[in-house]
């Protein structure tokens, strides 16, 4: 089974603080329970023949490190973790991971990021980067955050896209930058051959009603959304930006709420 049949939210008492789903044998979905911290925010691991590269490391409130180490268990790989963006809740967990051997924390800032990467022209043009046998496009989004990117694994067909697409409340505090970044992600799955199954985010936040979410700061999520959303909802959102406009706009959709801030 690709993905669960729902997502345990971890609000019943004696559930774990986190939940681990192996969408295939070398890519690896953790959720952080709610009951830790209501964001309840995923975090993605995903294995190449050299090296791992973990993105986003949560909230802090759970170890982390501890589900990393036993995900990758004799695995000898290099252990990268970045991020999708800077925000608080996605990189809470870092210092859990700065002294560990054999691994490479990436900075959080737009400049960091675009080091690393080797992103010579942020955020115009993505870059590639090679877990070994496992190749990657990096692709800059800023908007939301300002350090923010999407990652497209061609090996799944998976985009994983952060804070920028997921089921809940999109806030946009640049609306110009957010509303180009997703014109050039849209049109990167739609003019190339990267086709897309699969976008994951990096939370959930609306119910299995369409276009209703959770309010915020919600530690209960009963009748969740699924994570997953087809490549089509990503055309939507574009399509929605184009048509909002230069000035920002508050959007409800089936799928996602855009909130400008």
């Amino acid at each position: 089974m690709r993905f669960p049949q729902r997502w345990d939210d971890g609000t019943e008492a004696g559930t774990p603080d986190y939940q681990v789903h192996w969408y295939d044998e070398s890519t690896a979905i953790i959720r952080q329970a709610l009951r830790t911290n209501f964001e309840g925010p995923f975090s993605y691991l995903l294995l190449g023949a050299e090296r791992a590269l973990l993105l986003d490391t949560g909230t802090g409130h759970i170890d982390l490190c501890a589900v990393v180490e036993e995900l990758l268990g004799e695995r000898d790989l290099e252990l990268v973790v970045a991020h999708t963006h800077g925000h608080r809740d996605h990189i809470g967990g870092d210092s859990q991971f700065a002294d560990r051997p054999g691994t490479v924390l990436v900075g959080t800032s737009a400049a960091e990021v675009a080091s690393y990467f080797g992103l010579d022209e942020w955020p115009q043009r993505p870059g590639r980067y090679d877990l070994g046998g496992r190749m990657l496009d990096v692709i800059p989004i800023p908007g939301h955050e300002g350090s923010d990117l999407a990652f497209y694994d061609p090996a799944t067909r998976i985009l994983f896209t952060g804070d920028s697409l997921y089921p809940g409340r999109l806030y946009v505090p640049d609306w110009a930058a957010y509303r180009a970044s997703i014109d050039r992600l849209a049109r990167f799955v739609a003019d190339g051959p990267n086709p897309v199954e699969w976008v994951l985010g990096a939370h959930i936040e609306m119910t299995d009603q369409p276009g209703r979410d959770y309010p915020m700061g919600a530690d209960v999520h009963p009748g969740e959304h699924q994570l997953q959303l087809g490549p089509e909802v990503l055309t939507e959102l574009a399509e929605v930006l184009e048509q909002a406009g230069p000035e920002p706009r508050h959007v409800v959709r089936d799928h996602f709420v855009v909130v400008p801030r």
